[in-house]
């Protein structure tokens, strides 16, 4: 009964007296049924029967006198009940002596079972008929017998009618039990789940806008009318509580908001046991590993590990207020410490600030300045709009010129063919197509005299000054044959990868296709551009694109032959020289071996890189007479089919 439990009132009310009611009703009309059934069918047989008795006394003469034609007579005495449908006449040995047939209507005669049924009580029921054994005695000793076979259709009728009458009670109790539950509803459970209604509203939602009628004069509308009165009430004060409420929570909110917005660690001390009882998000975001909201057992000594811990507990214990102390860690970093007493004078506030990279960044800039005003090569820094803002001594001692002497003359102005001779469109277009122009050039300093030189021009983006470019010159004097070396080798490899630069790359291309141009060999070149790069730099930093393109470098000339060249040209775009070249197969098998190996994750400060590569190939023979520039850009243009089907695989250069 688990259910009636968990029903609801107006399932609890209807379901009982439903069922009751119906429970009786099928009691009573089948007991109504099976008493009506079982008196029509006793009527219906002794009627028979008292019928079949007279008619048997007035056939013990012909059957005495074995008068066929006035026994069938006799028979038809049964045509006065319209029921029976059959009448034989059967002597003693079992002979037909006589018949009547209802309209010539031949029955169904009796199975074995009914058969045996009739022998045991004189009559039997069968699916369509009566079947009824009469004896005919004369002095009590039985000289025929008559068997009648007499239709159920009159016992079928009754059973119909009952059934009939049945149904419309049926349908009376339906309509009874409607109306019943209607008003139970209209009286009883709509009031009672409207009431429950308004009171979940103000115990789970806190609504008071919900109020049920009344809808009656009898108790429930007591009760209805109370639970409105004290719902308004109830309503009244729960106004007055949230007013109260939305002040102080105004006051904490702001108060919050204060704390917040403050990007310095805040710490409410204990100060008898150093023990933190308060602090800000941006403290969690100080001490990530050794903070979170529960402070129960807590210190800031522990948090903070101090080299000095000696002093932070001075301060705590004996609440003392300092500011910007530097603390030094046990982590190597650099914590400044500012303290106040607070109200309450058991507790300190302590305002911690992680200055590790100011610190660092100051000591680098001061390492930058001496680098910079040390360095024996000569530099120059411009601005985005090519205004002279640096010059270091080493330029002044090389060239003779004053920072005065150059400050007013722009970058266009400086490289003119007056004060230095090297062209301004090269600079200008290598930079800007590649960020960055070296070479050797001959230059004159302020008294005329000739200087060999390399100069290295880059541009830097400086995000600290809204992403705006920086251009820095470096010129150093190759008159040393040491420093004519080691400068030879920056100007024809990538200083970030070692890998040979553009200016390798072709003067290696154009010699090898030089030799070769009278042979019928062939050679290969694969332009290489990686997938996925830019987004590394925008997620992690250009330190770690940085870290992606060495690594690269690293693997493209693991791939290649000892002869073959693998050169990096610019940003994360790279090209392999092969040669010589047996067929595209073996461009084709290089190309697969190198997207495999780029594609292996690259490791960086415990986290994990991917970048893909996209390859465009073109094969061409020593002897075809292109340029080393004609078999880039075939290449180039394949690489970018490559890009647009899909990247990550390679495309031949097909005419």
């Amino acid at each position: 009964m688990n259910w009636i439990e968990k029903a609801s009132l107006r399932q609890r009310l209807a379901v009982p007296l439903i069922a009751f009611i119906f429970s009786l009703f099928i009691i009573l009309q089948g007991y109504n049924y099976v008493n009506t059934y079982q008196v029509q069918q006793t009527n219906l047989i002794d009627r028979i029967k008292v019928l079949s008795n007279g008619v048997s006394v007035n056939l013990q003469a012909a059957l005495l006198f074995d008068d066929e034609i006035t026994a069938s007579e006799v028979l038809h005495a049964f045509s006065a009940d319209k029921e029976i449908l059959q009448a034989l006449l059967l002597k003693s040995d079992g002979r037909l002596f006589a018949e009547y047939r209802k309209d010539g209507l031949v029955a169904k005669a009796p199975n074995r079972t009914l058969q045996l049924e009739i022998a045991k009580n004189g009559y039997a029921l069968g699916e369509d008929a009566i079947y009824i054994l009469i004896p005919i005695f004369l002095d009590n000793e039985v000289i025929a017998k008559i068997r009648l076979i007499v239709s159920k259709e009159g016992l079928n009728e009754t059973r119909l009618s009952a059934m009939r009458v049945a149904f419309s009670l049926f349908g009376l109790i339906i309509i009874f039990s409607y109306i019943f539950i209607a008003k139970i509803q209209q009286w009883v459970i709509t009031p009672v789940v409207n009431l429950n209604d308004a009171m979940q509203g103000i115990i789970l939602r806190g609504e008071f806008g919900q109020r049920p009628n009344v809808a009656t004069s009898d108790e429930l509308g007591d009760l209805t009318l109370s639970f409105n009165k004290m719902a308004d009430k109830l309503e009244e004060r729960q106004k007055q509580l949230n007013f109260v409420l939305d002040k102080v929570e105004q006051e904490r909110d702001f108060g919050k908001q204060i704390i917040t917005a403050v990007q310095h660690g805040l710490f409410a001390i204990n100060k008898k046991n150093g023990q933190i009882l308060l602090s800000n998000d941006a403290s969690k975001k100080l001490f990530p590993e050794k903070l979170d909201d529960e402070f129960s057992d807590i210190f800031l000594l522990d948090i903070i590990n101090a080299q000095e811990e000696g002093k932070l507990k001075e301060i705590i214990t004996q609440c003392q207020e300092v500011d910007d102390l530097l603390i030094q860690t046990k982590q190597d970093s650099t914590l400044q410490v500012t303290t106040r007493v607070l109200p309450n004078k058991e507790q300190l506030l302590f305002s911690i600030m992680d200055v590790t990279e100011v610190i660092q960044n100051r000591t680098q800039q001061k390492l930058a300045a001496n680098v910079f005003k040390n360095s024996q090569d000569g530099v120059l820094i411009f601005d985005s709009l090519g205004n002279l803002t640096l010059m270091n001594p080493a330029f002044t001692e090389m060239f003779g010129y004053e920072l005065n002497d150059l400050i007013r003359l722009s970058m266009t102005q400086l490289f003119d063919g007056k004060h230095f001779t090297t062209s301004t469109n090269l600079l200008a277009e290598s930079i800007e197509r590649f960020g960055q122009w070296h070479g050797e050039v001959l230059e004159k300093d302020k008294n005329g005299v000739e200087l060999p030189l390399y100069i290295k021009a880059s541009k830097i983006k400086d995000d600290e000054q809204n992403g705006q470019n920086s251009y820095i010159f470096i010129f150093s004097n190759l008159s040393d044959a040491k420093e004519r070396d080691r400068l030879y080798y920056l100007a024809h490899h990538d200083t970030l990868t070692g890998l040979p630069n553009r200016s390798k790359f072709y003067k290696s291309a154009n010699q090898t296709i030089e030799k070769n141009k009278l042979t019928t060999g062939q050679f290969g070149l694969c332009y290489l551009d990686l997938d996925g790069f830019k987004l590394v730099n925008d997620t992690y930093g250009h330190d770690a694109g940085d870290e992606v393109l060495r690594v690269v470098a690293k693997r493209l000339e693991n791939a290649v032959r000892k002869g073959d060249l693998a050169c990096r040209l610019a940003g994360d775009e790279f090209v392999l020289f092969i040669e010589p070249v047996q067929d595209k197969m073996q461009l084709a098998e290089l190309s697969s071996r190198v997207i495999e190996s780029i594609q292996k994750p690259i490791a960086y400060k415990g986290i994990t890189l991917f970048v893909g590569v996209s390859i465009g190939v073109t094969i061409a023979y020593y002897n075809e007479e292109k340029d080393i520039d004609y078999v880039l850009k075939e290449s180039d243009q394949a690489m970018y089919e490559a890009k647009l089907s899909g990247k990550g695989q390679y495309i031949f250069y097909e005419v």
